[in-house]
């Protein structure tokens, strides 16, 4: 017996994406004979099973949505240091025949395995991310290499509050990387990495200035708090990513650098919207200009007979919820940001920052007109939020 793989998953599968496994078997003329698919993780596992096409006697396995199943992301936590990102998992999969009079699965198998990965790529880009599926996924390299990307369409720069939180998403080949770090350097002339073990096949940290700032001095490789030389006003912060067998900055495969610009001057009540982006991990972006706050509340009523005899009726409140609604307006923003903000609006999984705590949001903007500073000059986006949770007034 023998069953072959034709044309296998990429090592790195995004699952938004449909892709096909197709086998062979030289017993396909065996009675009842069928394909099997197991799908394993280190949470689930599923059984899948698939008749012989009759002109070839392939078999066809969609396993994309399948493997989603196994990923459990995670929702980002506002504490400094390094986090389970949840939104990556290496699936192993085993390729089997069933045959027989009754039908009984054979002994001989195929394995295979794929990293999968809660990202959807635009159709027109997937072609290109699956042929070199290396630059998404950190792996160790000979030499200091600007090679990887995390998780992220975000701009290289962004001016914020000192009090910003913004997180790093990166995914793993768990065989290759044992080691993750990023590299902090203040404009105050102090660098200093912050070290993380591998969990998994994704990590995120919390790489903003307020998540710097918080960082005790055990978290840091110059073992000085976070809040030590800090910048002030005007200062900058970079930060970049590395992964190599050690957590260290040298012989390593490195991202490129994100700059944060502190402006604590607030003319508004501003506030900072996170998402899950195209690619699993997670933005933020905060909204500047004027925004404001609404509620939304549903009354049930019924009538109520204030006497026996029915001649003074009047409705009455039998229960109230109400929502909070935000209306967000942004900046003016620069053509990429625009670009990048639309992820946003088909982002399933959304959060607003409300005292210092991230509070599920749904948006409620459907339609998200894309516009270029050589068409439409200066450009900004309203968008409408609304808080997941119902609230019941007693």
């Amino acid at each position: 017996m023998s069953i072959t793989i034709v044309s296998s998953l990429p090592a790195l599968l995004p699952v938004g994406n449909s892709d096909v496994v197709v086998v062979s078997s030289n017993l396909t003329a065996s009675a009842n004979f069928r394909y099997i698919c197991d799908v394993s993780g280190s949470t689930a596992s599923a059984r899948l099973k698939c008749d012989k096409l009759p002109t070839t006697s392939y078999g066809f396995f969609g396993v994309s949505k399948v493997v989603e199943t196994l990923i459990l992301p995670a929702v980002p936590q506002t504490t400094s240091g390094w986090q389970s990102g949840g939104y990556a998992v290496k699936a192993n999969l085993t390729f089997r025949e069933e045959f027989g009079s009754p039908p009984t699965v054979a002994t001989g198998t195929t394995t295979g395995s794929v990293i999968a990965w809660q990202a959807a790529f635009r159709q027109q880009d997937y072609n290109t991310a699956i042929a070199n599926p290396t630059t998404y996924y950190a792996e160790t390299v000979s030499g200091d290499a600007i090679a990887q990307k995390t998780i992220s369409n975000r701009p290289a720069s962004s001016t914020v509050t000192s009090g910003t939180n913004d997180f790093i998403g990166i995914v793993m080949n768990d065989t290759n990387v044992t080691g993750v770090c990023i590299r902090v350097e203040y404009s105050t002339g102090r660098n200093f990495i912050v070290t993380g073990t591998v969990s998994g096949c994704s990590m995120l940290i919390n790489a903003g200035p307020r998540g710097l700032y918080n960082l005790t001095s055990g978290q840091t490789s110059d073992t000085q708090a976070g809040a030590i030389n800090f910048p002030s006003q005007g200062g900058s912060i970079t930060v970049r990513a590395a992964f190599n067998t050690a957590g260290t900055f040298t012989g390593v495969s490195r991202t490129g650098i994100y700059t944060y610009t502190i402006d604590n001057c607030e003319r508004y009540d501003q506030l900072r919207v996170y998402f899950r982006n195209m690619y699993g991990g997670v933005d933020g972006y905060t909204f500047t200009k004027k925004n404001r706050q609404s509620v939304n509340v549903n009354r049930q009523t019924y009538g109520y007979n204030n006497s026996v005899y029915g001649d003074d009726q009047f409705d009455k409140q039998w229960s109230v919820t109400y929502r909070d609604t935000y209306n967000l307006q942004s900046d003016w923003l620069s053509d990429a940001e625009f670009s990048w903000l639309q992820e946003m609006i088909y982002s399933p999984e959304c959060w607003i920052e409300l005292s210092g705590a991230l509070v599920p949001v749904v948006v409620q903007t459907n339609t998200f007109a894309i516009m270029k500073r050589i068409n439409d000059r200066l450009q900004a986006i309203t968008v409408d939020v609304q808080v997941g949770y119902e609230n019941t007034a007693l």
